[in-house]
């Protein structure tokens, strides 16, 4: 049977990836899946907007800019500081049940192999505790400090 191109391109992309993906379980396979998992898009201040142009040592420090929607306002957690206090086992935990609010995409981290959430963990861990905590969530109707995200009405 023969395959549309496209299809037998993907399968050649997705085991290229997976060929120069670090193994499970390292400090730097920790790193490639915050980098694509895009972490640094909310929790870190300045990334989206600079292209990625924001050097490591300032990664997942939070982000002060809200993600304002109909539920509320949401800050990107400083993961550095979440984790720093937090063992492998109940990070883990967290990311199979928490759910939280609008833009974090649960559902795709809740898909994440145990392997490579505990690499994630260890990543996180390994960087400095730094910075200060995000802002604290902001009810319906409460405007935030600009500058702050819409995000649309999906209703």
């Amino acid at each position: 049977m023969r395959r549309p191109a496209f299809i037998v391109l993907g399968f050649a992309a997705a085991a290229a990836i997976a060929q120069t993906a670090p193994p499970a379980g390292s400090l730097e396979r920790g790193r490639y899946m915050v980098l694509t998992g895009h972490c640094n898009n909310c929790h870190t201040a300045g990334y989206a907007p600079t292209n990625g142009k924001v050097p490591e040592e300032k990664w997942l420090m939070g982000n002060p800019v809200g993600w304002r929607s109909k539920s509320g306002t949401t800050y990107g957690t400083n993961l550095r500081l979440y984790v720093a206090n937090l063992s492998e086992d109940a990070w883990v935990q967290a990311i199979r049940t928490a759910e939280p609010r609008a833009p974090m995409p649960w559902w795709s981290l809740r898909a994440t192999s145990d392997d490579d959430l505990r690499a994630m963990y260890r990543y996180i861990r390994s960087l400095q505790p730094l910075g200060n905590p995000a802002p604290a969530f902001l009810p319906p109707g409460e405007a935030p400090p600009r500058p702050y995200q819409q995000l649309p009405d999906m209703s």
